[in-house]
């Protein structure tokens, strides 16, 4: 073989490929490897051991060959793609990165590339960077199922979610029995509370693999959010079923169970969850509260100590300790959670670049509010009551809310770096990276909010765009005030406990309000003609950029 000529060369690799497309693998290998030795400058028996030693399941060999090929024929495209392929097998993801960059650069229509090199920009957080690299997969290839959902999970990321529900429908619509398709855009409309279509799209992703535990999990959830608990504990007893050794699936047929008043059974069901997963905090949480309701008042307190020291700054967590230790009589513990006169930050917005004053700025800002196209009058399964809410607002090209926006994230950046960053025993360490996600809420005359938490922040926020006068000149009333404290097992408009640890702020135009998002807090009812109107947000931890 050392004599080789570069007739005979296309033959013996053909006669290789033949042995390897037939599984002998050895054959092929031996073949492969006489003409590198016969050939050291060919680059193509490199690139097809390359590929021989990738299907057999030796990823770091097959590295050193397609590094070869690349090295002998720097302009082929195919190369380095291949090259990538085998990095990323090896979990080399920087050196693929670059691998399929040169491939793209060579090729800008190389779908697997693209593909490829969006996919890593996503898992490594360079979101803005993977969108772009989707949308020109799309460009080449506009009937990639994949390159349409996997778009879709990225702007949902980012916050866009009109954005994502969009491309997820057109994934839909390119492949109507993709079921990641229907699942994942289940999640985005979940994620924005729109439960009827979520319900729709997880029915149809059950439908389309009804082997598949998650999507009859999800169905649950969002029927549950519906309050069709029969059909929820039905879909999650399924889930139960097709997974019997997942936590999640137990712990959401215990939620509804709870919901539903069948507390023995809840607390077995939760039982399950956690001794299938001892280490997740969530399900000890759900343990204490059927412990709780079941009156078991000391093993709840266990739970909940056991789930905060899994999880030592885990809000549903801290949220219900700090009222079931109130119940218990230890008011002092209960005192360092709800550290009102350390932890709320009050701040006032007294003049604005752009505006003549901040009246004027407020205008603009109701204006925008007022029509906006997702304001809902007394939306379902919210805390709003005789009100109009958004959803997410502070998003959008508008001067007024990219003003906000960056008001928001100054004062936030400040309460990170000031009280979260000192509060090292009920704070994690700031995020390295977050982002906020915000809405409007409109209360009309008799309004208020029920108690609720946000499970979802880490740092919680409230801007008053507009105060009734009844509200900001009520004397000694909290009529339209803001309420911390108040737990959820309290009547809709907040006669509960006399004796919890409770801290009222009243409203007023232009006050931010920073707390922790474990407070549970409502809004004091009032009586007025004119509408309060307020700007509300979470903090939310972001994946940071990679390098």
């Amino acid at each position: 073989m050392s004599g080789v000529s570069s007739e005979s060369e296309p033959k013996l690799l053909a006669l290789a490929r033949a042995h390897q497309r037939s599984g002998r693998a050895a054959d092929a290998e031996r073949i492969y490897r006489q003409l590198i030795s016969a050939s050291p400058q060919s680059a193509e028996p490199h690139h097809s051991l390359g590929i021989l030693l990738a299907q057999t399941g030796r990823p770091e060999d097959a590295v050193a060959e397609f590094a070869a090929a690349a090295r002998m024929a720097p302009g082929n495209a195919v190369y380095h793609c291949n090259f990538g392929h085998a990095l990323l097998a090896a979990k080399r993801e920087s050196e693929a990165m670059a691998a399929y960059r040169t491939a793209v650069a060579l090729r800008p229509d190389f779908t697997d590339a693209q593909f490829n090199l969006a996919t890593l920009l996503r898992e490594g957080g360079r979101l803005d960077e993977a969108v772009e690299c989707f949308r020109r997969v799309l460009q080449s290839a506009p009937d990639l199922t994949a390159a349409h959902v996997n778009l879709g999970i990225t702007l949902q990321a980012l916050g866009d979610f009109d954005g994502a529900i969009l491309s997820l429908r057109r994934a839909v619509g390119v492949e109507p029995r993709a079921f990641e398709a229907h699942y994942n855009l289940g999640i985005v409309l979940a994620a924005q509370r729109r439960f009827e279509e979520a319900a729709e799209a997880f029915r149809a992703a059950a439908e389309i693999d009804s082997s598949e535990p998650w999507a009859q999990l999800n169905l649950g959830q969002v029927l549950m959010e519906l309050g069709r608990l029969d059909e929820a504990a039905e879909r999650c007893a399924r889930a139960v079923r097709l997974a019997p050794d997942l936590a999640e699936a137990h712990g959401k047929l215990a939620s509804v169970l709870h919901q539903r008043g069948e507390l023995a059974r809840a607390l077995a069901a939760i039982r399950q969850a956690v001794a299938l997963d001892p280490g997740n905090g969530r399900l000890h949480v759900n343990l204490a509260q059927t412990l709780q309701a079941l009156g078991d008042f000391g093993a709840a307190e266990t739970a909940y100590r056991r789930a905060l020291t899994l999880e030592p700054f885990l809000v549903g967590a801290q949220a219900h300790f700090a009222i079931a230790l109130q119940r218990v009589g230890r008011v002092a513990e209960a005192r360092q959670l709800l550290d009102y006169s350390r932890l709320v930050d009050r701040r006032r917005m007294r003049e604005i670049d752009g505006w003549s004053s901040v009246g004027a700025f407020h205008a603009e800002l109701v204006d925008h509010i007022y029509g906006h196209p997702t304001l809902m009058r007394d939306p379902p399964n919210k805390a709003t009551k005789h009100g109009s809410q958004t959803m997410e607002i502070l998003e959008g090209g508008e001067r007024s809310i990219g003003a906000l926006r960056e008001y928001f994230e100054r004062s936030v950046a400040d309460y990170l770096a000031t009280t979260v960053a000192g509060a090292g025993d009920v704070f994690a360490p700031p995020p390295p990276a977050w982002r906020l996600h915000g809405w409007a809420v409109v209360l009309r005359s008799g309004g208020y909010q029920t108690p609720h938490f946000h499970p979802d922040g880490i740092v919680s926020g409230v801007y008053y765009v507009r105060v009734p006068e009844a509200v900001s000149h009520a004397g000694d009333g909290e009529a339209g005030c803001i309420r911390f404290g108040w737990p959820a097992d309290s009547d809709e408009r907040g006669a509960a406990d006399d004796d919890l640890l409770t801290m009222t702020v009243r409203p007023e135009e232009g006050t931010l309000i920073l707390f922790p998002s474990y407070f549970w807090h409502n809004t004091i009812p009032f009586e007025s003609p004119e509408d309060r109107i307020c700007i509300a947000f979470d903090v939310l931890a972001s994946p940071a950029a990679a390098p």
